[in-house]
């Protein structure tokens, strides 16, 4: 099995560019693949986006609440708010 470092990898499968450094990479069936464990990625995701200096966008909002399996009208009590507010967060 084939295996490589690639410096720099743009993951768009979160619903929003992550930007990854030194990714191991596996050649599977001709393709490079990440050799990536994103259960992982997504919790660094989730707290990184606890920690975001700036406001987060509506791919952003959306990730956390399915990340926690939330509907709109379970994230929107949570927050106070109505899930026609979440909606138009997420857009």
């Amino acid at each position: 099995m084939e295996t490589k470092i690639q410096k720099e990898l743009i993951d768009t499968g979160f619903g929003f560019p992550v930007r990854l450094r030194n990714v191991p990479m596996v050649k599977v069936r001709g393709a490079w693949t990440p050799k990536v464990n994103y259960n992982h990625l997504a919790q660094a995701i989730l707290y990184s986006l606890a920690f975001k200096a700036s406001r987060l966008t509506g791919s952003e909002i959306r990730f956390i609440r399915t990340h926690f399996e939330m509907t709109l009208q379970e994230f929107a009590k949570r927050f106070c708010v109505s899930h026609v507010a979440v909606l138009k967060w997420e857009k």
